[in-house]
């Protein structure tokens, strides 16, 4: 909602889209592209008559092109843009030493323009095979929220069994366990000289003061906490967390060198209504919109399917890729590009049994894991998923 963003804690939104230019990322990378039309409406302006005219064909041209190479430029990684200039600069360089060995201007007009046209051609082919095409290069994380679940003698067991198998799943996955906030320090030892990340199931909205009962941000990074579970389905449903305190609670984590895990996800009654990708789309602009470019870099989201959890109703991987896709979707609205590395997991009863139907979607990136989690075994074997 528009009054959410006013009183963001973090930063104002703009409400003017983003452009290349305004993430201060291409600002070096357009005069290529935009000079290789340039130089064609040169030629173009060579057959009128009179300066006008030739400025009004070097303007249209150019003007078209820009506009083309901002669509390209936001979908576009740094290293892809960096070929894609490269390629740009090339043709500027290389056209005028075209000899066409035509005896009239026409014809040597032609031949210089294929050549700009072959040069389109072939950015468009390399942007295909290196963009389209490119390898997922995102992480892959298992992330288990152990909920109010274990004492801490043992969360501290189940903590060593997952240290004692991690080395049977690959090292691309990334693990995280989320304990109760009782057990942080205990299971933290557990983990020591493991590559496992330590995470927290919540945090305060306030940095310090007296709000009793409340656990603060610093405190949960004091123990060795790098993550933090924002907004989880529970929280939103029995708390009354809204998008204003987990606004409040994004600033805590950044403020403490925390990576939110931020839940999103829709309950039966929106899914049945057919609402569910409003309140996706809502959860996500309310509070993931707030964030700076860098804050953005270091977020990890978490769809939950609140109406296949404890239901009888299962979610299957292709509603999982659809709505993972269609997040991706709203997130590159924002962020553009960096919106394709942005880890997106799946909250909805993942299991040994189904995960690797599941990770095998292109925009599933892992898993937040509830009950499963609770055994190591199971845990371990839904990382597995990723190895099929």
């Amino acid at each position: 909602m528009p009054g959410a963003r006013k009183n963001n804690p973090i930063r104002p939104v703009r409400n003017d889209k983003d452009t290349p230019q305004q993430h201060g990322q291409e600002i070096a990378l357009l005069p290529g592209s935009v000079a290789v039309f340039a130089l064609a409406g040169l030629t173009i302006g060579g057959l009128l008559p009179g300066i006008i005219w030739k400025v009004v064909a070097i303007v249209l041209c150019a003007t078209v092109w820009w506009q083309a190479s901002r669509r390209v430029l936001a979908k576009m990684a740094r290293r892809q843009r960096l070929v894609y200039q490269m390629l740009c600069y090339a043709a500027v360089l290389l056209l005028p030493l075209v000899e066409t060995g035509e005896a009239t201007f026409a014809g040597r007009f032609m031949v210089k323009l294929q050549v700009v046209f072959l040069w389109a051609l072939i950015m468009a082919i390399i942007y295909n095979i290196i963009y389209k095409n490119k390898p997922n290069m995102r992480k892959k994380i298992v992330a288990g929220n152990w909920k109010m679940n274990t004492l801490p003698a043992e969360g501290v067991e189940l903590a060593k069994g997952v240290v004692a198998g991690r080395g049977e799943v690959c090292s691309c996955v990334n693990f995280i366990v989320c304990p109760p906030f009782t057990h942080l320090s205990m299971v933290a030892e557990a983990l020591k000289g493991s590559d496992i990340a330590l995470g927290a199931q919540n945090c305060a909205a306030e940095a310090k003061g007296a709000y009793t009962g409340e656990v603060a941000a610093s405190m949960i990074a004091a123990l060795g906490c790098k993550y933090v579970i924002l907004g989880h389905s529970e929280r939103r449903q029995y708390y009354g967390e809204t998008s204003a305190t987990l606004n409040k609670k994004m600033e805590q984590a950044y403020a403490n060198n925390l990576t939110p895990i931020y839940c999103v996800g829709e309950n039966l009654e929106e899914r049945e209504a057919g609402k569910h990708f409003d309140v996706v789309k809502a959860q996500i602009e309310e509070v993931v919109y707030n964030l700076t470019e860098e804050q953005f870099k270091n977020l990890v989201i978490a769809y939950e399917p609140v109406w296949a959890i404890g239901t009888g109703k299962t979610a299957t991987a292709d509603q999982a890729q659809e709505i993972h896709a269609y997040i991706r979707k709203v997130l590159a609205e924002k962020f553009g590009a960096a919106a394709a590395e942005c880890p997106i997991l799946y909250g909805g009863s993942c299991k040994p049994a189904n995960a690797a139907e599941i990770f095998a979607k292109e925009d599933v990136d892992g898993g937040l894991i509830g009950g499963a989690a609770l055994k190591a075994a199971d845990f371990l074997a839904i990382g597995k998923g990723f190895q099929k």
